[in-house]
């Protein structure tokens, strides 16, 4: 049997956003409710080493992100599940933008047609039901920091690619490099739209989990 190729959203998003960029193969995985996990990063953490525990069988993990984080702690966990990493725009280790910042330049990418209305609308939803699980997500993500899982990870020679983008003021290019360094693997850094670069750009999207 293949070996499947998973793809971890950001934060609160759908894999349905980034469906239009993952080559044949892939598949995203929708993140958990928020009534059941409560926001909590852990309670996140639990399902996806599940999922990866349930097939049993060796998987490529790529995450944008908060999705990126998840695929670190997962490997962190389950070495044997995880063959390859692929952490674009990656989380995990604090972030200095204020939360209030994110929101804005969210708002600001609905406005310019940059972010589907339709997924902005998903989030807004999960918002309304689950506010208190949605900030501690976000606060959560925000604070996070897996220096002691990166370093599993690398003990445990799981090939890795960090990719950054010079605009990202979010997940910055130093945060990257960062991660990258600890990993002991590769940082690539791209010219884009920010922490949302894949959305103008499937066919580099596509390229890096292409390979």
């Amino acid at each position: 049997m293949s070996k499947r190729c998973l793809f971890l959203p950001g934060l609160a998003a759908r894999g349905s956003l980034y469906a239009p960029g993952l080559p044949r193969g892939w598949v995203a995985l929708d993140p958990p409710s928020l009534g059941g996990t409560r926001g909590r990063f852990h309670a996140h953490r639990a399902w996806l080493v599940e999922e990866l525990a349930e097939d049993g069988r060796p998987v490529t993990l790529a995450g944008h992100s908060l999705g990126a984080a998840l695929a670190i702690s997962a490997a962190a966990d389950r070495p044997d599940l995880v063959e390859k990493l692929i952490l674009l725009s990656p989380a995990g280790l604090p972030l200095s933008k204020p939360m209030r910042d994110s929101l804005r330049l969210l708002l600001r990418q609905v406005v310019h047609g940059l972010y589907p209305a339709g997924e902005v609308a998903a989030v807004a939803r999960k918002a309304i039901v689950h506010p208190r699980a949605m900030y501690r997500l976000a606060h959560e993500a925000h604070e996070l920091d897996l220096h002691d899982e990166m370093t599993r990870v690398a003990a445990a020679e799981i090939p890795a690619l960090v990719v950054t983008c010079a605009t990202d003021t979010l997940t910055t290019p130093a945060i990257g490099r960062r991660i990258a360094a600890t990993l002991g693997c590769d940082c690539e850094q791209i010219e884009g739209a920010g922490h949302m670069w894949m959305l103008s750009d499937w066919a580099r999207f596509r390229a890096f989990l292409s390979r």
